[in-house]
């Protein structure tokens, strides 16, 4: 675990601070439109977007995702099933809690 957080769910605040360390803030859904895109941009100017289909069949998924991802999607329940799948390749990934709909509360 890092000294960010044994959790897998996060919240935005504690994702701002991963990526500001060096981890990949991951979309994992497909396009997101502008409103969205915005909003991730907050945190951080290069958002990876990655599709679900292209993680899970990936024999080196590492290399899509980085060592310590932050996956989000839009609710938040794809990116943590993500997170776990990753996890269990020995892949420290984290999803943020309540996904994109979270953050935009803000």
């Amino acid at each position: 675990m890092t000294a960010f957080s044994s959790e897998i769910e996060i919240g935005t605040a504690s994702a701002r601070e991963m990526v500001g360390r060096g981890s990949r803030l991951v979309w994992v859904l497909g396009p997101m439109d502008p409103r969205r895109h915005a909003t991730l941009q907050e945190i951080t100017p290069n958002v990876y977007s990655v599709g679900f289909e292209e993680i899970m069949g990936s024999k080196k998924p590492e290399r899509l995702v980085g060592k310590a991802p932050v996956l989000v999607c839009e609710h938040g329940i794809t990116s943590l099933f993500l997170a776990k799948k990753l996890r269990s390749e020995g892949i420290e990934a984290f999803s943020i809690e309540g996904g994109v709909d979270e953050m935009m509360k803000w």
